[in-house]
């Protein structure tokens, strides 16, 4: 895949950045102050651009990415401005894009003081639009000045942009759950997402760029404006309406639209996102934009490639060794790793079937992968595919299909030798009965976009709680002692939650 990299770094930034522009209020929301005296400012036009997003948001550094002019028909902007005062962004700060091989421009804004509020225009004029700020990351290993980092997860969103699927029942279905989860966090304090994470099946049916405008860059417009965006790879990424066994993407073959041109990748995923492959921020290098980690203050989060690198032999091996060596690396309190074939799932998809190899990578994830993450410490585990949202109990050793699933062996038990709930008196404690941190709990968060119901009404017997009726996305919210994970749905209700502490 060849893809054009920018790493500008805008050298006069950093001469601002020195000079006293730590935001001197490190809640939350940063009230608007007088534009400094006699600091030139940014003097460009602002544009809105057709979509806008953040990427590689960690404590020192951030890209700034966009493509288009939803304004007018003038050309779209060159650079960017950033600054700590959106009233007053100075001229030093105006750092220049690249332009990739499919139009997107990409400004690299390193020097950043971690913690810290930005806010930022498309075009470098000197006032920032109130919606285009975000927040650097804190240090590694530390919180952020409210004391909480908050991730929202959605999965197999992608429906907006397919007709075939946006309708009946789930016509509607992505803005509900995007509504819902804004409805709760207005009900519960208006603390927004730090990390937005998308499990795959981003855009329908086929993956391609104008599938992804409709469903990813119109739907979720604010947001990407102000909140990183950390994705992993799912079937339909790769077109062939999900059906794809390909283990190159050099195969992206669409059924609905086009592939993109050379030099870039045929995929517009890879396109469209810019990822990290040599721990820019944080976690082992992977050297691939397939899979990759980074951390976020006391959170490490893995992104993993169950589609692609999954389905051959030799790359799950690379893959494999890679995460090995990134966990071992990592001295992170909290873990989530993210792929988007679940390793247990009773919903849309079978975690016993492998559909005439399309669903494959569950059984290679489960087998080979789950042992790793149980021996390293991770904590949670989330994928889609299925179009459902079913939440495990405390696991570890289960590889083999449902009928081999063993309670007394595979789970966190209570006082009563039940499996534990993860709730009130049952919350799970990261080191388990065993003296290890040796337990995970798997989640398959599908329903963003559909709810398809259950292959088995039963569930799978690794799971605590399933619904294939239900939309709904999920926060996980942690501090330096407890990660609690809640599931809510289109109306913003709570329909399952549980706890670990450590």
């Amino acid at each position: 895949m060849t893809k054009i990299l920018p790493f500008i770094t805008a050298l006069a930034a950093c001469t601002f950045l020195l000079s006293g522009c730590k935001d001197s209020n490190s809640s939350r929301s940063s009230s608007a102050a007088s534009p400094e005296q006699n600091v030139p400012l940014c003097d460009g036009d602002a544009i809105t651009p057709e979509r806008l997003f953040l990427q590689q948001l960690g404590s020192d550094r951030v890209i700034i990415k966009w493509r288009g002019n939803r304004d007018d028909d003038t050309q779209e902007a060159t650079s960017v401005c950033i600054g700590t005062n959106p009233n007053g962004l100075p001229a030093t700060s105006e750092t220049a894009a690249v332009v990739t091989e499919t139009g997107h421009s990409e400004a690299v804004i390193t020097g950043l003081v971690p913690d810290t509020t930005y806010y930022y225009s498309v075009g470098g004029t000197g006032v920032a639009d109130p919606k285009h700020t975000f927040r650097t990351a804190p240090v590694k290993g530390a919180l952020p000045a409210d004391g909480n980092i908050r991730v929202w997860i959605v999965g197999d969103a992608g429906t907006a942009s397919s007709p075939l699927l946006d309708r009946g029942d789930n016509a509607g279905g992505q803005a509900a759950v995007r509504d819902g989860y804004h409805t709760w966090i207005a009900a519960n304090g208006g603390e927004p997402a730090d990390l937005f994470l998308m499990l795959g099946d981003n855009a329908y049916l086929d993956g391609t760029d104008e599938q992804h405008q409709i469903s990813v860059f119109d739907m979720y417009t604010d947001t990407l404006a102000s909140v990183g965006l950390w994705p992993t790879i799912g079937n339909h990424e790769m077109g062939s309406f999900g059906l794809s066994q390909s283990p190159l993407v050099e195969l992206y073959t669409p059924v609905t639209g086009v592939a993109d041109l050379p030099p870039d990748s045929p995929v517009p995923y890879f396109n469209i996102h810019t990822l990290p492959t040599q721990g820019e921020t944080g976690g082992v290098p992977s050297g691939t934009e397939q899979y990759y980690s980074f951390d976020y203050g006391n959170v490490h989060v893995i992104s993993l490639d169950s589609q692609v690198s999954a389905r051959s032999e030799a790359n799950r091996t690379a893959m494999l060794e890679w995460v090995t060596a990134d966990l071992q690396s990592s001295t992170a309190d909290w873990t989530i790793v993210i792929f988007h074939h679940p390793p247990y799932t009773k919903g849309s998809h079978d975690s016993d079937v492998d559909a005439g190899g399309v669903d494959q990578p569950i059984f290679d994830m489960r087998e080979q992968f789950n042992p790793v993450f149980e021996a390293h410490g991770v904590d949670l585990v989330y994928g889609g595919h299925s179009h459902s949202y079913e939440r495990s109990y405390y696991l570890s050793g289960h590889t083999g299909l449902s009928d081999t699933f063993d309670p007394a062996i595979h789970t966190e038990l209570n006082s009563a030798g039940d499996p534990a709930s993860g709730q009130g008196a049952e919350a799970y404690t990261q080191i388990t009965k065993s003296g290890a941190d040796d337990k995970v709990v798997y989640t398959v968060a599908g329903s963003s976009g559909q709810a398809t119901g259950m292959t088995d009404p039963a569930g799978h017997p690794a799971h605590f709680f399933s619904t294939g009726a239900d939309l709904g996305s999920v926060v996980v919210d942690v501090d330096t002692t407890t990660l609690t994970a809640r599931f809510i749905n289109d109306k913003g209700e709570v329909l399952d939650h549980f706890i670990i502490t450590r």
